[in-house]
C-alpha cells in the first residue's frame, strides 16, 4: 500500500501561513480591551423593564 503524504504536507504548509490569532494568543490584548471598556465613562447601559401588570401579580401571589 502506497503512503500518500501530499495532503499532510499541504496542511502543514497552510498552518504555517495562517495569521489568525488563537484565543490563547490574544489573552493580553483581550484583557486590556475588557479593562478599558470597564473603566470607560459610559459604563453599561441601564436595563429598563416594563412594570408587571396588576392582574399578573395577583395570580402569582394567591
Amino acid at each position: 500500500m502506497k503512503s500518500d503524504t501530499r495532503w499532510i504536507t499541504g496542511t502543514i504548509k497552510a498552518a504555517n501561513e495562517c495569521t489568525t490569532k488563537m484565543p490563547w494568543e490574544r489573552g493580553a490584548t483581550r484583557q486590556a480591551f475588557i479593562e478599558r471598556r470597564a473603566n470607560s465613562e459610559e459604563g453599561r447601559a441601564p436595563v429598563s423593564l416594563a412594570p408587571v401588570p396588576e392582574w399578573l401579580t395577583e395570580a402569582i401571589s394567591a
